[in-house]
């Protein structure tokens, strides 16, 4: 029943817990756009209070890997919602490049810290070789995130969404 065109409280619709994540038309070809939905869909699923940094993210990320020739954007909007396209879309704010088994460790690095750092607990191995393996590649020259200088707030979120830890 309404009163002055309000639903009572006990008949308004709950909020969506599903995430918001979709797929640009054309994305649905892209095996990397695909699993990349899925892991944001699944890490909101399973860690509900990775929705928060969810909810901030506002800008879009590009994620380039050279040796399977494949490229896709993340474009998030503030209040939750992610539209992953195939390809480069726009001027994105942070492009991660680099090879695929380096741009797939990204979302296994470990969040042991309170702020959600990128930083192993000491007797965690698995943790340990996740970011010896990121971070040398980073060193090679191999693995490159651009503008994560000049985004480092929009990184960190990114990071505790895509990481299947923490």
């Amino acid at each position: 029943m309404t009163r002055g065109g309000w639903l009572a409280p006990s008949l308004r619709p709950l909020p969506s817990t599903q995430p918001d994540v979709q797929l640009a038309p054309g994305a649905e070809e892209n095996g990397l756009a695909i699993m990349m939905a899925n892991l944001v869909r699944q890490n909101l699923e399973a860690k509900p209070h990775k929705k928060n940094d969810f909810d901030a993210l506002d800008g879009s990320v590009s994620i380039v890997a050279d040796d399977a020739d494949v490229a896709l954007t993340l474009r998030f909007d503030r209040g939750g919602k992610l539209t992953i396209h195939d390809g480069i879309f726009g001027i994105p704010d942070v492009t991660i490049r680099g090879p695929s088994d380096g741009i797939l460790a990204l979302s296994n690095m470990p969040l042991a810290t309170r702020f959600g750092l990128p930083i192993p607990r000491p007797g965690d191995h698995e943790a340990i070789k996740t970011v010896r393996e990121v971070f040398g590649l980073m060193r090679q020259g191999r693995l490159h995130v651009y503008g994560m200088a000049f985004h480092p707030a929009f990184v960190m979120r990114l990071t505790r969404v895509m990481s299947v830890n923490g």
